[in-house]
């Protein structure tokens, strides 16, 4: 079938339409081809070489100084801030960029505006005409810089469309789609183009059962059957689960492979062409209705007769797990591995404040924990331990309650007063991983279905390389430092840099300066080689804080030399952080003079 009809209507048809309606004419270099599941023609990637100048800046500053712009406009408080120029020059830059077509003026420009506030004309502090984007504009605001792939690297991610497109076919009934062509259109048609931008592919996809209504209760089940497995909500696609899972199949998210709807009568070099026809009769089968939700009547946990919304790992089935949970005890022990039907939300403070004053005077067991019932429980002082602050709760009045070695971590509780943050972070997520571990146990149900991956540290750019050149020159600094000093790029504000920062971090490149007894969070210093040798031995023999063994929540102690360890590094780095302070006392970062909105 070449057509696909949902709720009566032509959806080609419909997809025509709105692809007329959102169609790009601001230098898109794609194909007039549909992409093959979504609204409107495939934006292209307007590539432009960054460090080149344009309007006496930095295509680079040009192009996020637009890009502040969307989608409301610019004023001239947002030219200050991204480019740092007085005003009467941001005034001349944005009149250029009038004059380059990339933004519209706005129609009272030249009309004084009166200021309410301080009863003067044209106030530069309340100024609020905006300059609009231009097409043009807003294609220069979404540029790249990105290299273009030579062929020899195309035909290797073809090669590997074309494997996938054998493989899909191979199971079309997993995706309830299959591929019928491939043909090469765009720049990669022509075998005289070497360097290319994109990948443009022609793919023709065909439906699995002949009968549209059929095939729409076929992905629907898909959905529901993704729904149950944790897959979060989003807009798959504009045709169906199964063919946005074909889609990804193809070319994943790849940023050059495009895939696009062929055109009818598209004239293209041929890629892959299969001969058999893998559209199957359909059977007609009763009106589809999704599972309904059915919550479980007691809490897997608390042990209480209340309704509970049925929880599960993900990639686990849903509506057949066992375990469940009612409204408190979801949001005690929610993480992001586990996934939940209803609409309960899920917002642990509230919760723990309030079973923190309820559960001594009402416990939920008259033996055991008061709040989940186990026998392993002793009635001692517990103190608050929230880890919102880092600092631990040290001079709080203790809460008396009867509990397990789990329950306290999920009121974060701590057993000693004065905890610091990261013991408090630890004992939580102990106590959450015995609460999971408990739950699948009593319910002898799989509690680790597959492994996460590990998270990979971030790129690591020539400019992240910059900043740390310039924390070593200065000793220590702060991100409130380097939106201030002169070398700041247009992206001057401090959360900018602190998200670079963040990166270094990631990497163990540089540190928080420990300025007498406490950590000063707004001072970052670089590391040492030797310095992050003994951090890595310390991780290797020990990580300390508590941890879930497999029955308790305990803190194991260290092991023999752990502790000298542990000391040579502090030592090593309270020499650092002497060196970085005095640094910078000798090498101040420089400041540039600001307006008052620069």
């Amino acid at each position: 079938m070449e057509r696909t009809e949902e709720f009566g209507l032509d959806m080609d048809g419909l997809l025509s339409e709105m692809a007329a309606l959102y169609a790009r004419e601001d230098g898109d270099s794609a194909p007039p081809l549909m992409p093959l599941g979504g609204i409107g023609r495939q934006e292209g990637e307007r590539v432009v070489d960054l460090d080149a100048p344009l309007l006496g800046h930095a295509t680079r500053e040009i192009r996020d100084l637009l890009k502040r712009g969307q989608p409301y406009g610019l004023d001239v408080r947002d030219a200050q801030r991204a480019v740092h120029l007085d005003r009467a020059r941001c005034l001349e830059l944005l009149a250029a960029a009038v004059e380059a077509g990339y933004l519209a003026a706005p129609e009272d420009l030249h009309e004084p505006r009166h200021c309410h506030t301080c009863r003067t004309d044209d106030c530069e502090y309340h100024e609020h005409r905006t300059w609009k984007l231009t097409p043009a504009g807003r294609s220069l605001a979404h540029a790249s810089g990105r290299k273009p792939s030579t062929r020899k690297n195309a035909d290797a991610l073809v090669a590997k469309v074309v494997k996938a497109a054998e493989a899909v076919n191979a199971a079309p009934d997993a995706t309830l789609w299959w591929v019928r062509e491939i043909r090469a259109v765009g720049p990669y048609a022509d075998d005289g183009q070497e360097q290319l931008l994109h990948v443009d592919l022609a793919v023709d996809l065909r439906p699995r059962l002949d009968d549209p209504a059929e095939q729409r209760k076929a992905e629907q089940r898909l959905r529901d059957a993704a729904r149950d497995r944790g897959e979060q909500e989003r807009v798959w696609d504009m045709v169906g689960y199964g063919h946005w899972q074909t889609r990804l199949a193809l070319a994943g998210r790849s940023k050059v492979v495009r895939l696009f709807r062929p055109a009818q009568g598209l004239k293209a070099p041929v890629l892959f062409q299969e001969e058999r026809d893998l559209t199957t009769p359909a059977v007609p089968s009763a009106p589809y209705r999704r599972p309904a939700e059915t919550p479980l009547e007691a809490c897997s946990w608390c042990r209480r007769t209340v309704p509970a919304a049925r929880v599960a790992r993900r990639g686990c089935a849903l509506a057949s797990s066992p375990v469940a949970l009612c409204e408190q005890c979801l949001s005690l022990g929610w993480t992001d591995g586990l996934q939940y039907q209803g609409s309960w939300q899920v917002w642990a403070w509230p919760v723990v404040r309030d079973l923190r004053g309820s559960l001594p005077q009402a416990p939920f067991h008259e033996a055991g924990c008061a709040l989940c019932g186990r026998e392993d429980a002793v009635e001692r002082p517990w103190w608050p331990g929230d880890d919102r602050n880092g600092s631990g709760t040290d001079g709080q009045e203790p809460v008396v309650m009867r509990l397990c070695d789990v329950c306290p971590g999920l009121l974060e509780l701590v057993d000693a007063p004065g905890r610091e943050g990261w013991w408090c972070a630890r004992h939580q997520a102990a106590c959450l991983t015995g609460m999971h571990a408990l739950l699948h146990q009593g319910a002898s149900a799989d509690a680790a279905p597959g492994t996460r991956k590990a998270r990979k540290a971030p790129r690591l750019t020539p400019l992240h390389r910059e900043v740390l050149d310039l924390v070593a020159e200065h000793g220590a600094l702060s991100a409130w430092d380097l939106a201030r000093a002169p070398f700041s790029q247009d992206h001057q504000d401090s959360r900018w840099w602190q998200v670079r920062l963040a990166h270094l971090f990631d990497h163990r490149l540089i540190t928080g300066v420990r300025n007498g007894s406490g950590e000063d969070r707004e001072l970052v210093r670089a590391t040492s080689e030797a310095e992050r040798d003994l951090a890595a031995q310390l991780r290797a023999l020990h990580t300390p804080g508590p941890v879930w063994d497999g029955e308790r929540v305990v803190e194991p102690a260290p092991p023999a030399g752990w502790p000298e360890l542990r000391g040579q590094a502090e030592h090593t780095a309270a020499l650092m952080d002497q060196e970085a302070l005095r640094r910078r006392a000798d090498h101040p970062v420089p400041e540039a003079p600001r307006g008052r909105w620069g």
